[in-house]
């Protein structure tokens, strides 16, 4: 079961209003407690909440306060394989993000200004992998496209199975959809992704294999959208793969014919 962590060494009271100043000051401390958890976990979600006090004067020259909560809207999933630079590159983010909120808010807030950073909050849960696989089945309309090849896959590794099945022509006499029609070695350097994979580690996989460049749509209320466009060059060969969510779930489905899925 997913578990909340809170550990006094982040969760820390401080009068400083600099948002940033208070990154530097606990990054290495935020760091660390990661890389514990992973030793024992190996692979964990992780978020972070900021308890912010507020402060303004009213028309008779009281001061008002005001305590308003600020997180990051999706967890990030860390790996036992991820360095350092991954941890310290989603803290700074998160507070870069929050720090964009807390503008937002203040300049909506008629006058409020910072008065103090109350608490950080370091939530950690278990990531655990969804048991018997993955797979979804395809929505009616999308299906009717004939666009989309889906394989069916136990495991919870469908981008793997996606990808070889774009990667590599199916051998003669197999079954399309059959994860063992294909190959596995694909030469694919897998390392730090996560399985069910998350979107963000996409840029990741590209990032780790040159010769990889993979675009990815999403279906929504019927209609096709769009999760992401590889910006590597032009000349590579595009991946174009479907992303469908449900609940918990999330599976990758291989877009053999783009003309078709996008048609209507």
């Amino acid at each position: 079961m997913a578990s909340c962590l809170e550990n006094d060494c982040i969760r820390k009271k401080t009068h400083n209003k600099d948002l940033f100043a208070f990154a530097t000051s606990q990054k290495e401390t935020f760091t660390q407690l990661i890389k514990s958890e992973l030793e024992e976990l190996k692979n964990i979600k992780v978020s972070l909440e900021m308890k912010i006090k507020f402060k303004k004067e009213n028309e008779e020259g009281e001061i008002q306060y005001i305590e308003n909560y600020f997180r990051k809207d999706q967890p990030e999933v860390f790996s036992i394989n991820d360095d350092e630079n991954k941890i310290k590159g989603y803290f700074e983010d998160t507070f870069e993000k929050t720090n964009n909120k807390i503008d937002e808010w203040v300049k909506e807030g008629s006058g409020w200004e910072v008065e103090k950073i109350e608490l950080v909050y370091v939530n950690i849960a278990r990531f655990q992998p969804l048991r018997g696989g993955t797979y979804l089945p395809l929505p009616e309309k999308l299906k009717n496209k004939k666009a989309i090849i889906n394989l069916q896959n136990r495991d919870n590794e469908c981008l793997k199975w996606t990808l070889r099945s774009a990667l590599f022509p199916k051998p003669e006499g197999k079954n399309l959809i059959r994860p063992s029609s294909y190959l596995v070695n694909d030469g694919i350097d897998w390392s730090s992704i996560v399985f069910p994979t998350p979107l963000k580690q996409i840029d990741r996989l590209e990032a780790q294999n040159s010769g990889v460049a993979i675009n990815v749509f999403g279906w929504e209320k019927d209609c096709v959208i769009v999760h992401r466009i590889s910006k590597k060059e032009k000349c590579l060969p595009r991946i174009n793969l479907m992303l469908i969510e449900s609940g918990e779930k999330r599976h990758y489905f291989f877009v053999k014919r783009v003309s078709a899925l996008l048609y209507d």
